[in-house]
């Protein structure tokens, strides 16, 4: 079925035009007047013999002359021919609407999505009326290997169809990659064989995010989309719907502490960025816990790009799961990020374990330690340690610790090494005092290694008089051992603490190691270096003292409380909230004891009126077919954690695994999930589901951006529509004006020719 619409239907008025030389003719016979003359006798008997000639090249020359006109008003009108029998050939039109979060954006008293939404109804409308025969389909990017229509033929009945699946739509909180959604589509597409060429229609709030990668380079996934196009047969136009709003965000709500315990104070942050192109104005943000208590603190004015983090401390005085929400001043555009939650399991203690290399009945070499870590009932701070000998040391399991002491230990095995070697590679902590009973050799041996092992630095001699005790001084008062105490250890060290004899640690200058405090002055022998160890956070802390009171006055002062403390804070294992704290593309997942649990677990919302589901728990095997949610390329710091496993008992039979994709759940903010026991208990545990923070992001993208990131072969493939501009104009096709034209221009070169060689003759 062949189908003819105008671009410019509104010019076809002009079509009378075409009788304008018909009239002319017709007015130049009559102006004439029948007056006999003798003379003209012989030239009236020849006109009647090539009277017919005449009049056929008079008519001749009128049908070009008015077929000049028609051609004339139907160039400026711009037809197109569209259909299934246009020189045997069928477009499909494939529709990919943008249903990300980012199309939440308030635009007027709609959203960026309704209006997309419309913009796809008037498309189908459109094709409806110009391009009846040919196929069609829609594809949600939240959807991509499950389009919603599909090689549907165009026809009177498409627009209602369009309209029918559209009221079912409501846009989601992802962030797909768009690179990666049309290439799903374009393979899917070229199954179809019933259509000779493919026109995609991408609708979207056309933001840089999905084109650029942060360094202003062409995104990989979008490169290779167009690059695997049939230029002859593929194009895409984007039909942008507006947006690109300057956005100010919560991006992350985070423990500052390396752990939260009860009754202790923990430091949180709350990270707040503006991702618009101009300044901020100032703004207040709340914060608020387990949905009671709630503190509300200032939001400096923000220059583009820039990222605060605003501090906020909190005693938690139950263990177990709480929720922390922060919530910005309210705004009217992308309120979507101005919200974010986070889940925090509290713990009743964190566990020290100390290792003994000098045991005694009344004071060991962690006597003071203990003290200093557990001072009484009159003061809380959330610590509880365990003291073995250096003996036990490879038969304990130091999973459930979040330090380790090493005090006095006179040599390590290799086996020991490798285990501390391990616990810290993988975020725990070590402090390490020495005394008499240290080899040196053996502990640069396994744990300094050439500088590969958990020593900060190399271990020396024994060094110091105890009849010419020396001043401790700190060096580094800004060191994150110190905290906020700087200014106030600074001042205790040097005026209080003597250094009787010490263990040489040997600084050469070229280890990446922080050196907190010194021996007699700045530049004296150091007495407490720090280091990191592995990629998982790991924190190892050196003193060329012991523990006990026989090589300084440490121990008999309120320092060693304070630098154990401090030391504690800066080097505990800092415990993963990525588990309990996911977005919108993340899973879920918890290990159960079939013995305890129940396969049936509820998760509900925490927010008011909130939603609430009923997931089964299913074996590992089951559980692990399923395949893993698919996660947007981002920053590392914003990568979403994939899984939350809770470790059972080993040995347990046939272990439950329940599993809970992100994708599954409609609300943001913070979800309870409830265990049943076989006893008839009721347990509960909590995450987190926020908007993926790529979706902040609206600066658009123009597309003078694309031409110049993207590379020439590829940029005759896109075409940029920007809001009000036309639906089926951007690639030309089905458009005949070059035709139109070449005929204007040849009927005009024949009706001149045929009117002069008429004329001479």
């Amino acid at each position: 079925m062949l189908a003819i619409a105008f671009l410019n239907p509104m010019l076809l008025w002009a079509l009378p035009l075409a009788a304008v030389p018909i009239i002319i003719h017709l007015l130049n016979r009559r102006r004439f007047q029948r007056v006999p003359w003798a003379a003209m006798t012989f030239l009236l008997a020849a006109m009647k013999r090539n009277r017919k000639r005449l009049r056929m090249e008079q008519w001749l020359v009128l049908l070009l002359r008015t077929l000049a006109v028609l051609l004339l008003v139907s160039l400026v009108s711009r037809p197109q021919l569209g259909g299934g029998s246009l020189l045997g050939t069928r477009t499909h039109h494939v529709i990919v609407l943008d249903d990300s979060a980012s199309m939440t954006q308030r635009a007027g008293s709609t959203t960026l999505f309704d209006r997309a939404q419309d913009r796809v109804r008037a498309l189908a409308d459109d094709l409806t009326m110009r391009r009846s025969g040919d196929l069609f389909s829609i594809v949600r990017t939240s959807h991509a290997t499950q389009p919603d229509m599909w090689g549907e033929h165009v026809g009177p009945e498409l627009g209602r169809r369009v309209g029918t699946k559209l009221k079912e739509w409501t846009v989601g909180d992802g962030a797909p990659d768009l690179g990666a959604v049309l290439k799903a589509t374009q393979q899917r597409a070229g199954e179809v064989q019933e259509a000779s060429r493919t026109e995609y229609y991408l609708v979207s709030d056309q933001r840089a995010h999905d084109w650029t990668t942060e360094d202003d380079k062409p995104r990989p996934a979008m490169v290779a989309a167009l690059a695997a196009m049939k230029g002859d047969k593929e194009h895409i136009t984007v039909l942008g719907i507006g947006g690109q709003q300057p956005n100010l965000a919560v991006t992350e709500v985070r423990l500052t502490d390396r752990a939260a315990v009860a009754g202790v104070s923990v430091a949180i942050a709350v990270d707040v960025q503006n991702f618009g192109l101009d300044a901020t104005q100032p703004t207040t943000v709340a914060v608020e816990i387990d949905g009671k208590s709630q503190v509300v603190r200032p939001v400096p004015q923000l220059a583009p790009g820039q990222r605060v983090a605003i501090p906020i401390t909190h005693t938690f005085q139950q263990a177990g799961f709480h929720r922390i929400d922060a919530q910005l001043e309210a705004t009217e555009h992308f309120p979507l990020d101005d919200h974010r939650a986070f889940a925090i399991e509290v713990r009743e203690k964190s566990k020290v374990l100390l290792v003994d290399g000098e045991p005694d009945a009344e004071q060991g070499e962690c006597f003071f330690l203990q003290t200093a870590f557990e001072p009484g009932p009159e003061a809380v701070s959330g610590i509880e340690t365990q003291t073995i000998t250096d003996t036990a040391l490879a038969d304990t399991d130091l999973e459930p610790f979040d330090l380790v002491w090493l005090a006095n230990m006179q040599s390590p095995s290799a086996a020991t090494a490798q285990k501390l070697e391990k616990f810290v590679a993988a975020g725990g902590g070590l402090v390490i005092t020495v005394g008499a009973l240290v080899d040196s050799t053996r502990y640069n041996e396994l744990f300094w290694r050439d500088g590969k092992g958990l020593l900060p630095l190399p271990l020396g001699e024994i060094a110091g008089d105890p009849d010419r005790p020396e001043h401790a001084i700190l060096v580094r008062k800004d060191h994150p051992v110190c905290g906020s105490l700087g200014e106030l250890l600074d001042l205790l060290t040097s005026r209080v603490m003597l250094v009787y004899r010490w263990l040489t640690i040997i600084d050469d200058g070229k280890q990446n190691a922080a050196i907190i405090a010194r021996i007699r002055d700045a530049e004296g022998p150091p007495m407490l270096v720090t280091r990191s160890f592995g990629s998982g956070g790991g924190e190892v802390a050196l003193w060329a003292i012991t523990a006990d009171k026989f090589w300084s006055n440490m121990p008999s002062t309120d320092l060693l409380l304070v630098y154990a403390n401090q030391l504690h804070h800066f080097a505990a294992r800092r415990r993963d909230t990525s588990d309990t704290n996911l977005l919108t593309t993340g899973v879920y997942r918890l290990a159960l004891d079939p013995g305890i649990y129940r396969a049936d677990v509820a998760v509900r919302s925490l927010e008011a009126e909130g939603e609430e589901q009923t997931f089964t728990a299913t074996e590992p095997a089951a559980a692990g077919s399923e395949k893993p949610a698919e996660k947007p390329a981002e920053k590392p710091a914003e990568k979403p954690a994939e899984s939350s496993v809770s470790a059972i008992a080993p040995g347990t039979p046939a272990a439950l695994t329940l599993t809970v994709p992100m994708a599954e759940l409609r609300q943001l903010g913070a979800f309870e999930v409830e265990l049943s026991r076989h006893d008839g208990a009721a347990e509960k545990r909590m995450f987190a589901r926020n908007a993926p923070i790529v979706e902040s992001r609206l600066v658009g993208f123009l597309d003078s951006a694309f031409g110049r990131l993207y590379p020439i072969e590829l940029q005759s493939r896109v075409t940029f529509v920007n809001e009000g501009g036309g639906l089926g104009a951007a690639s030309g096709e089905g458009e005949i004006w070059r035709w139109i034209a070449g005929a204007l221009l040849f009927g005009l070169l024949l009706e001149s020719l045929l009117a002069w060689r008429f004329g001479r003759r």
